[in-house]
């Protein structure tokens, strides 16, 4: 994190600091999830980071399955202008049937605060 605000003001917004979005998917069991389930939901991924880099909103960060949960990470400058990119895949993919995301933005004394929205 950076300490002096003066260089939040760069022209190429090297400055801004990253903004972080998760999107938590339940998986069809508190393990892992099927072999099918993970295929499927890495070729998500896959369509997300696609939608994420042509919008220029951010990037795709990995994942982590377990624990009957897969957590799909994204950052980016505008964590809104994340969510507003990866609301409409979200909403119309079966994988996301009981997920939420979690958006991860610091506050004024630069601690990161979470927010939980159902999908």
């Amino acid at each position: 994190m950076r300490s002096d605000p003066e260089d939040d003001d760069d022209r190429d917004g090297e400055g801004a600091e990253e903004q972080d979005l998760l999107v938590v998917l339940r998986l069809s069991n508190r393990q892992m999830g099927t072999a099918t389930e993970r295929l499927e939901l890495e070729e998500f991924a896959e369509q997300l980071e696609a939608a994420v880099t042509e919008a220029g909103v951010g990037e795709y960060d990995g994942d982590e399955v377990g624990g009957g949960e897969c957590i799909l990470f994204f950052c980016g400058k505008d964590v809104d202008a994340l969510q507003r990119t990866l609301h409409p895949l979200l909403k119309k993919s079966p994988l996301c049937r009981g997920g939420h995301l979690v958006r991860m933005v610091a506050d004024g004394d630069g601690e990161p605060q979470r927010t939980r929205i159902p999908l």
